[in-house]
């Protein structure tokens, strides 16, 4: 389990918007990383960066929840694998 952290969201300057440790040290590596396509900002306008913060709060609130019990069975779980509609 993660130490107890404050975090921010930052779109670096390649486009990524990421999730990080916040502070003062030049090496923060991502806790995750985000590419929003250019068609998708297009699309969104200046909402894009919203649309990103919402993602990342929807996986900080699923993993503090009850639903998430931190097995390796779990992150594969069917119901979150990718469908393809045709």
């Amino acid at each position: 389990m993660m130490k107890d952290t404050y975090l921010e969201i930052v779109e670096l300057e390649n486009g990524e918007i990421v999730l990080r440790p916040a502070g003062e040290e030049d090496d923060k590596t991502p806790i995750a990383t985000l590419t929003i396509s250019d068609d998708t900002k297009d699309f969104l306008k200046d909402r894009y960066f919203e649309l990103a913060k919402c993602m990342f709060h929807a996986g900080i609130d699923f993993v503090y929840s009850d639903d998430f019990d931190g097995s390796e069975s779990e992150v594969y779980d069917e119901e979150f694998m990718p469908r393809i509609l045709h």
